[in-house]
């Protein structure tokens, strides 16, 4: 059992986002998948939501004992549709006991915009701070996901450094 290196539990023990599961693109490797499948699984995990526009790993999924559903999108630029299905499915599936573990393929952005927004429907949590979250617990998150959430990534989003940040909030600086 291994945890992925990309995850978000957006709400712990409910929901996460991560990249798939073995690593995305170039990095896959089928040992560490089965290890990290392993670890959604033990963390109870019951039902796999796949982004990727392949449909790699579903099946894997099945041995497993997960059930699984496939919404390919390929860019988050072009996921406002995708966003509008995964939403409902959601917020009727995590009233199940369990988990929902919801991937991309390398790419994380997408994901982490459908938690952050799926935060927001649910909690009320702001989703730039959703988004910040995500991005905090390694996950990669674009002007376009932020976008797609309504968020200004350059306001809301993006990193800054520890001066810039104590500066514009009108803190001191000096010691």
């Amino acid at each position: 059992m291994s945890k992925p290196k990309k995850i978000w539990w957006a709400r712990p023990r409910k929901l996460c986002a991560l990249e798939r599961p073995g690593g995305g693109g170039r990095t896959h490797r089928a040992e560490l998948r089965a290890a990290e499948i392993e670890y959604l699984r033990r963390s109870g995990v019951w039902l796999v939501v796949s982004t990727m526009t392949s449909r790699h790993g579903l099946a894997e999924y099945e041995r497993a004992g997960l059930a699984w559903h496939h919404v390919p999108v390929a860019t988050s630029a072009q996921g406002a549709a995708a966003l509008e299905e995964l939403l409902p499915l959601l917020r009727r599936e995590l009233r199940r006991r369990g988990a929902v573990a919801v991937h991309g393929n390398l790419h994380t952005d997408f994901v982490a915009a459908v938690c952050a927004a799926h935060l927001h429907e649910a909690r009320g949590v702001e989703p730039g701070d959703g988004l910040r979250a995500a991005q905090q617990a390694g996950l990669t998150v674009t002007p376009e996901a932020a976008s797609l959430v309504g968020v200004d990534y350059g306001r809301d989003v993006q990193p800054r450094a520890p001066m810039a940040a104590a500066t514009s909030s009108g803190r001191s600086v000096t010691t």
